[in-house]
């Protein structure tokens, strides 16, 4: 059974069996209901949502979260330690200066980073800096995490959520990979196959970079390259996938210790696979 909907700003797809019908078509639709939550709480476009009240308010006074908030906002706060601040969410404010993110009122005060993120207890949060968190580069793979939960809730054995690309795929049945390289829509290139694991692609066009060298500045429009990393999780990696982007080196360090396999992607690779 395979269903479709608009959310996170692009199409949601999730294809399930083993199930009755009735059993089955009800674990999607509550699978989708936690995609849903996700979007709610962690949209930036939002003004009501989580990661909205922590940038009007948490400066001031201390914001209580959602547990799922909370949990992202926990492993984001470990992959920006643990990547020297390649990761990191606090690209609110420069997303908005470039026109991709509404202001819904921010004001750019100060700079800072995730560091200004501070766990006041297992659910409040301060900041300690005026700053703008953008979970853009974490939610949307938590969110496919979260429906393959629920699907396995339902005892759904083999699965596959697919966010725009941000992919994890549940079951002993490997499900091919294809990449579509930024500008080149003509060409896909057979990846391999995934069994019980999550994959994310990034464009570089589309990636704020927050790195020393870098800070606040968007990678080339020229770099037509996909980056991509394979995962225990698509948190993981689509957080991962920015890290990627920056680095330029899929044989960098960070990604063994994450236990995560990276790779590029270029139109010349999908072309000559295409010949």
């Amino acid at each position: 059974m395979r269903r479709a909907r608009p959310l996170l700003g692009t199409f949601v797809e999730i294809e399930a069996n083993g199930l009755a019908d009735p059993e089955l078509e009800r674990a999607i639709a509550h699978a989708f209901e936690a995609i849903e939550r996700v979007h709610r709480l962690m949209s930036f476009h939002d003004p009501q949502s989580d990661i909205s009240r922590l940038n009007r308010h948490a400066v001031s006074t201390p914001v209580v979260v959602d547990p799922w908030t909370m949990k992202v906002l926990r492993k984001a706060r470990c992959l920006y330690e643990a990547t020297d601040g390649l990761f990191d969410c606090v690209v609110g404010y420069e997303a908005i200066e470039r026109g991709l993110l509404p202001s819904l009122g921010l004001e750019r005060v100060e700079c800072g980073t995730f560091s200004a993120v501070e766990f006041v207890s297992d659910r409040t949060i301060r900041l300690s800096a005026r700053i703008a968190i953008d979970f853009g580069g974490i939610a949307k793979g938590f969110a496919v995490d979260r429906a393959i939960a629920v699907l396995r809730s339902y005892d759904v054995r083999e699965a596959l959520v697919n966010a725009g690309g941000d992919m994890r795929v549940m079951g002993e049945a490997p499900q091919p990979v294809f990449i579509r390289c930024p500008g080149d829509e003509r060409h896909l290139v057979q990846a391999g196959l995934l069994r019980n694991a999550a994959i994310a692609t990034s464009a570089a066009s589309a990636t704020l970079r927050k790195g020393k060298a870098s800070t606040g500045s968007l990678a080339s429009a020229s770099d037509r390259a996909a980056y991509s990393v394979i995962a225990p999780t698509c948190l993981l990696a689509d957080a991962m996938t920015k890290v990627l982007v920056q680095l330029g080196d899929p044989h960098a360090g960070c990604f063994a210790e994450f236990g995560v396999m990276a790779f590029v992607t270029s139109p010349a690779a999908i072309k000559g696979r295409a010949a």
